[in-house]
């Protein structure tokens, strides 16, 4: 992959739980996470669907998947509320977890960042998320 711009690379960088903050401080407008829908896929296993959006434009879409086995109560509790993103979740909750990436791509016209990770606490394996990054709305909502 070629190199980034050094905005997207500090969006991607963002710790774990910042994503939302880190893109209002690039942007210097207000960002919305969105969760557009959350079910459950087969026994114990879920899938969120989010939206990032700045001046109305989807930022980030994600698809997070996550089995409730593995998920303390408290935890499993506030995300069937379905109101919070995860990551502000895992702050309330004082959770420290660390993102190890399994794909990183851009596509050839330059407009998507397409990412795939793994939310990890404790060496566990809490969250999978799979996102796309519209480079082309990000810099429309930087230059407005």
């Amino acid at each position: 992959m070629t190199t980034l711009d050094p905005i997207v690379q500090s969006l991607l960088d963002a710790p774990v739980g910042q994503v939302k903050d880190t893109l209002e401080e690039i942007l210097k407008c207000p960002v919305y996470l969105d969760i557009i829908e959350q079910n459950s896929t087969s026994g114990t296993k879920f899938s969120r669907k989010i939206t990032i959006t700045a001046n109305e434009l989807p930022i980030i879409r994600a698809v997070v998947t996550f089995d409730s086995s593995v998920l303390p109560p408290p935890i499993l509790s506030q995300l069937l509320r379905k109101k919070d993103g995860i990551g502000t979740i895992l702050t309330k909750n004082k959770i420290k977890a660390d993102r190890k990436i399994t794909s990183l791509s851009q596509d050839n016209n330059g407009k998507t960042v397409k990412r795939s990770y793994e939310i990890i606490n404790n060496g566990s394996s809490w969250f999978e998320i799979s996102e796309e990054i519209r480079l082309d709305y990000l810099s429309s909502c930087k230059n407005s």
